[in-house]
């Protein structure tokens, strides 16, 4: 049978229908040299402009990833070639070339699913790194190398011999780009990174705004009440290039401040390029101020200091602090604790919301404290990502169950099934977050009377 060179969309077609796992006429197809430039060209602007789909916000091209991959593309062209020949042996006419562009066609074909996919199912739903996710990449992947492994072994009709070396290489492909994480054609920058460059230009009327900030914030605390179990309080979030911790810290002022009769009682610590003139920022050493201030005004024998952190945390214990071009310090459970100590506070209300914050509970547990954290000691938390509205322990704790009660205790326990439950809807890959809650005996009482005031 004489090779018939035959119109470009036949390949399209052909990749198509091959894509779906049917069988295509290959036996005496022939692409000419144009036509196969036609088509990589085609099948690589086309993924270049999926790759900037799938990003949303900023991104800038990187041209060098146009350089990697050939490896693979070799591979399967030896593939192709290997199998064209032995097919040719036995009297088919196939063309290595050809296969080859079909092949590129089915993978194009299955990452235009793939991506709308992403777009429609994946990315509005925040599920990026879920078990949806990755379910996702392994299916299409799965996908693609099948049917690749289908193309080659019905057009060339191998041998035996020949299928487990075919399945291997088809299979390979795909691990081989995993393994090398290939680069992507867009790289994500983040607005907020670029907001804290531009914003963050320190000057000398700024840096004395600031200070005058934190002294004006101190200077407006009131003093205890007689008679009457005050809650003072205290947020502080350090991350400055997540806008999550931003809210998260306004939200819960907003909560405690309306549930609490705490205005005039409060104190917000932010780092945040936004709030560089209106809030003062999220040092240790205002932190430290803040705790000492409350101490100053409040009743040790009847009233609670409030004590909200939010940000990223380690394995380590360490608190995430950032705030470009500023240096800084990560706070931690043993800094905490020593200060509330050196202060004289003796009823501590502790929450943390970040990573691995179960860490936090014993350096500062004691019969005079409640400590709340968003996960344990050796699991994540979720929600805490820059495209999240509010971390999944702060929205279901203190944005929901905290409005319908004033126990801090029955609001953490209504939320435990809630986190639960939007966890394994997300698909959280790492477990369940599981919070933590511990409840000093001394204290029980204090707050008992805290939540009758109300």
């Amino acid at each position: 049978m004489p090779h018939t060179t035959v119109p470009l969309r036949t390949f399209f077609l052909h990749g198509l229908k091959s894509a779906f796992f049917q069988r295509v006429h290959v036996n005496g197809l022939q692409i000419t040299p144009l036509q196969l430039l036609a088509i990589l060209v085609i099948t690589t602007l086309g993924s270049i402009l999926m790759g900037r789909l799938v990003i949303t916000g900023p991104a800038e091209f990187f041209p060098k990833a146009l350089l990697w991959g050939w490896l693979v593309v070799l591979l399967l062209l030896w593939l192709c070639w290997y199998l064209s020949d032995h097919a040719r042996q036995r009297g088919l006419k196939i063309q290595a070339a050809a296969l080859f562009a079909i092949g590129t066609m089915q993978a194009f074909i299955v990452d235009i699913l793939s991506t709308l996919a992403y777009i429609t199912l994946i990315q509005p739903k925040g599920l990026d790194g879920s078990t949806w996710h990755w379910s996702l990449y392994i299916v299409t992947t799965a996908w693609s190398a099948l049917a690749f492994w289908l193309l080659l072994t019905r057009s060339t009709q191998v041998p035996t011999r020949l299928i487990l070396l075919t399945g291997a290489f088809a299979l390979g492909a795909p691990l081989i780009v995993h393994i090398s994480e290939a680069p992507m054609y867009w790289l994500p920058y983040e607005e907020d990174s670029a907001n804290v460059q531009e914003d963050l230009q320190l000057t000398q009327e700024k840096l004395e705004t600031q200070l005058q900030l934190a002294e004006r914030q101190r200077a407006a605390v009131k003093p205890e009440r007689p008679g009457v179990v005050d809650l003072y309080s205290i947020t502080y979030a350090p991350y400055g290039d997540d806008e999550v911790f931003l809210r998260e810290s306004s939200m819960v002022n907003a909560v405690i401040e309306e549930r609490f009769d705490a205005a005039g009682h409060m104190q917000e610590l932010v780092n945040h390029p936004a709030t560089l003139e209106s809030l003062p920022w999220a040092s240790l050493e205002n932190l430290e101020r803040a705790i000492n201030r409350a101490a100053d005004l409040m009743n040790p024998d009847e009233d609670v200091l409030f004590i909200y952190l939010t940000s990223h945390g380690a394995q380590d214990g360490e608190l995430a602090a950032s705030l470009w071009p500023l240096q800084m310090d990560a706070l931690t459970p043993q800094t905490l604790s020593l200060w509330l100590d050196k202060a004289g506070i003796k009823y501590r209300v502790i929450v943390v919301s970040a990573c691995y914050s179960g860490s936090w509970i014993a350096p500062l547990q004691n019969d005079n404290t409640l400590i709340m954290t968003a996960a344990d000691a050796t699991h994540t938390s979720f929600g805490c990502g820059s495209g999240s509205e509010l971390t999944f322990f702060g929205r279901a704790v203190f944005d929901e169950a905290l409005r319908e009660t004033y126990s801090f205790e029955e609001a953490f326990q209504r939320a435990l099934p809630v986190i639960r439950e939007r966890e394994r809807q997300a698909g959280k890959v790492d477990g369940h977050s599981n919070p933590q809650i511990y409840v000093g005996e001394h204290i029980k009482p204090v707050l008992r009377a805290l939540q009758q005031s109300h």
